[in-house]
């Protein structure tokens, strides 16, 4: 895939920063202020603000796949720190680029230049707003910037995204690469170490994770320890990585990894888990935001920020509520297409869930098969994509299984955005670790949701030579969730599921899933919902698998509001489509409403409505 430099740098700017802290450099003013503004000049422009912020975050600058000399200064062996007064200093130091960003004159750029900046700063100042109400969490985390309010958790931290990081996205091609890996590895009893002094300040503050997902992060950091140094996957990746190389002393360098891994990163791991079994002593099965310090405001800012919205929790858990009704009834015409009329929705997709047509094998060829049949899922819907978009992709998508060195930290079905450096392509992992919560009636559905026209198809579109990568990296969580739900719904418009009740009800299974998390998210983080409450109304609504289940609440418990923007962000698009084609007529082309959706990036639902409605506008006029 072919990336500009602008697109690369302007990208890689807002999701980064560490170890030094750039609070009082101000490289942007000097530029912003000239008179006259050229591409060129823009450009420049893009990377002083980009520059800023990729020094905060290295991780997120690897991977991305931005070089050295992309950011500016040597980030390849440094990594991030969240220790209090590392994430104070990046707490402020984001707030200058986001004044220096709101000062900047838009008037002299192009629309879709302006709109960049534009988004840019919406994002940024919404993770800033939960930073600015607490003074626990960290900004700037595993997901770019947005807040989270626990620095360790089964799913994040940076014994979770350092690992990830090195091991999936860090290029091995040269020995500077290969220095910088081990530089980093090196480096990791500090991050560790100030990790560790942020959890034990947050807990004066009266902050400590749920004692399950504590438990959980324990079990995974014991996963790792239980292998010897020499045989963790992090040695496993850098012996592949640096084989496919012409690097010379190859032999030197696995040993120097080995001794890293051995010395450096598993005293780390160790550490981390006394201070964390330390912290369990204290830690309560509590679930919600609500029974933290201000956490009613902090769940409030949250929303706004995964929702672009300002509706309060209530409404949202009403609006999951009706939702729910809506499609149970729509399941339930296709259930009894099948055959099965007894019982509640959720009972009979147990009954699905649990029959063994819809299983693959829990073997290594079961598996095998399940991923063969979700790339056959995908070559069926690629050629119907022309009579539906103007622009096309052709940027291949690979779909695997999550590593089981990663399993138990890993998502149950996730994008990774492609890595120019990496030459990685983009890729849909799926965790298929418990395969029997995987069955086929549910797959086809994943896949168009992470591929296309999903996900692989949004960034790739976001990824185009004169759009700022920064919108794939720092994006609308509504609009970009919102669009991976829209797409599960327009494979259906496709007719990709005509004659096939069965993969129809996992779809609509699908969708039901995300109106569950507004039900769910909002009932443990402003209702008072314990997590057994959470995992029963999932599996009794739903009908899905008792370990999805678990594991999409512990996830919520997490990353509080993140949920609620797929249905939110859905709801939106279809709202704007349906506006755009009441309004025009026989003019409107939903090939051109997909282009105008996807042609800026994953932006704002507000900046989306204003877009839509001015294009909208143009025909009038």
């Amino acid at each position: 895939m072919k990336v500009s430099l602008y697109a690369l740098v302007i990208g890689a700017g807002l999701l980064v920063g560490c170890g030094e802290n750039s609070v009082g450099q101000d490289p942007v003013k000097a530029v912003v202020e000239e008179t006259e503004v050229t591409e060129v000049d823009f450009e420049r422009v893009s990377l002083a603000f980009s520059r800023r912020v990729m020094a905060e975050r290295p991780e997120m600058a690897t991977y991305y796949g931005f070089t050295d000399e992309d950011a500016g200064e040597a980030l390849a062996a440094k990594l991030s720190y969240f220790d209090p007064a590392s994430d104070a200093a990046r707490r402020a130091t984001l707030e200058v680029i986001l004044a220096d960003m709101k000062a900047t004159d838009l008037s002299r750029f192009t629309e879709r230049q302006a709109t960049a900046i534009e988004m840019i700063a919406y994002n940024l100042e919404g993770s800033l707003v939960p930073a600015r109400t607490v003074d626990y969490g960290i900004v700037l985390g595993d997901y770019g910037s947005w807040f989270l309010p626990y620095p360790v958790t089964h799913i994040s931290g940076a014994h979770v995204e350092v690992r990830s990081v090195l091991e999936e996205k860090a290029s091995v091609k040269t020995a500077d690469e290969a220095k910088a890996f081990v530089a980093r590895l090196e480096a990791f009893p500090a991050v560790i170490a100030g990790l560790q002094e942020k959890l034990m300040h947050d807990k004066e503050a009266g902050v400590i994770a749920p004692d399950f997902i504590i438990d959980k992060t324990l079990v995974g950091l014991q996963d790792q320890l239980a292998l010897s140094p020499a045989d963790h996957s992090l040695v496993a990746a850098f012996k592949a990585k640096i084989e496919a190389s012409n690097i010379t002393d190859r032999a030197d360098y696995v040993a120097a990894v080995k001794r890293a891994v051995a010395e450096h990163y598993y005293p780390a791991i160790e550490a981390l888990t006394v201070t964390l079994t330390e912290l369990r002593k204290d830690a309560s099965p509590d679930v919600g935001m609500f029974r933290l310090p201000n956490g009613e405001a902090l769940y409030a800012a949250m929303i706004r920020h995964m929702t672009d919205t300002n509706m309060d929790a209530e409404t949202i858990h009403q609006l999951g509520l009706d939702e729910v009704a809506r499609i149970h009834s729509e399941m339930d015409v296709l259930l009894k297409q099948i055959g099965m009329t007894e019982g509640t929705v959720g009972e009979r997709m147990q009954v699905m869930l649990n029959d063994p047509q819809y299983l693959f094998e829990d073997s290594d060829e079961g598996r095998a098969a399940l991923l063969a049949s979700m790339r056959a899922d995908l070559e069926k819907l690629n050629p119907l994509l022309p009579d539906w978009f103007r622009t096309v992709i052709t940027d291949e998508v690979d779909i695997k299984a999550i590593p089981k060195s990663r399993e138990a930290t890993g998502c149950g079905g996730c994008y990774d955005a492609p890595s120019k450096e990496a030459g990685t392509n983009g890729t849909f992992w799926i965790n298929l670790k418990v395969i029997e919560a995987s069955p086929s009636y549910g797959l086809q559905t994943l896949t168009y949701h992470e591929t296309n026209p999903g996900h692989h198809f949004q960034v790739i579109i976001g990824l185009s030579d004169d759009l700022p990568i920064i919108g794939s990296m720092l994006y609308s969580n509504a609009a970009g969730e919102g669009w991976g739900l829209y797409a599960e719904s327009l494979a259906a418009e496709m007719g990709i599921y005509e004659g096939d009740p069965v993969d129809d009800l996992g779809r609509l299974q699908a969708e039901l899933h995300r109106a569950v998390r507004l039900v769910v998210d909002t009932g443990m983080h402003a209702l008072g919902w314990s997590r057994q409450q959470a995992i029963d109304y999932s599996i009794q609504t739903e009908g899905i698998h008792i370990s999805e289940a678990t594991s999409e609440v512990d996830r919520y418990a997490t990353w509080p509001g993140q949920a609620l923007g797929y249905k939110i962000g859905q709801l939106k698009i279809l709202e704007l489509r349906e506006r755009a084609r009441t309004t025009l007529g026989e003019k409107f082309d939903v090939r051109v409403f997909h282009d105008k959706v996807l042609e800026n990036g994953s932006i704002p639902l507000n900046m989306l409505e204003a877009k839509i409605d001015t294009w909208i506008d143009s025909f009038e006029n």
